[in-house]
């Protein structure tokens, strides 16, 4: 096993420990800790895939090859990201600032709405890539053109995430009247 992907999963693993550890025994600071921890377990495996442009969380050096390159670059990106943010919550957490962050962005979702945006939009161009080079007729029937068909969608959901978070940061009145206009059986998720 490479010592790198030993130090990461150890990190998500130890951090999801100290979750639950703190949360059963009521420690507030393993709490915290646990959350900082995998963050930067996470966050880790996003500069490691970053840097070596090969993908993260690998167990062994030859293993995924076949993601090397850009899919590599946009995982290491989409973990970058989530660590940041699963580390910001770890500072809020420990500087008591959490509840009133909460509210914050409850009322102001725009943050929340394009960083999910970003995830969701590595995802779809996840799914359009060909990493294999795999090029037979039934390969690309049966595989991947429901694939990328699949990705395309994914791609244009996290576009449009990306999009309403801008509207939402840049008129937030015009947001909250769309909102307001919605079906009301199909605003629940954005309530939440």
């Amino acid at each position: 096993m490479r010592l790198i992907a030993f130090i990461e999963y150890a990190a998500v693993i130890a951090g999801i420990l100290g979750m639950i550890a703190g949360n059963f025994f009521g420690l507030s600071k393993g709490v915290q800790f646990g959350v900082f921890l995998l963050g930067a377990g996470i966050g880790l495996g996003g500069l490691e895939a970053l840097a070596t442009r090969r993908l993260c969380f690998r167990t062994s050096d030859d293993g995924y090859e076949a993601y090397a390159g850009a899919p590599a670059v946009i995982v290491g990106l989409m973990c970058l990201l989530i660590g940041a943010a699963v580390l910001l919550a770890a500072y809020l957490l420990s500087e008591g600032l959490w509840p009133r962050t909460v509210s914050y962005l409850t009322r102001r979702p725009g943050p929340l709405l394009g960083g999910a945006g970003a995830v969701v939009l590595g995802l779809g161009v996840l799914m359009v890539l060909n990493p294999t080079g795999r090029s037979g007729w039934a390969w690309r029937l049966l595989v991947y053109f429901p694939r990328a068909s699949l990705g395309l969608l994914v791609t244009a959901t996290g576009a449009a995430l990306i999009c309403l978070g801008i509207w939402e940061s840049a008129d937030p009145a015009a947001f909250q009247d769309f909102l307001r206009r919605m079906p009301r059986n199909f605003d629940w998720p954005v309530r939440l």
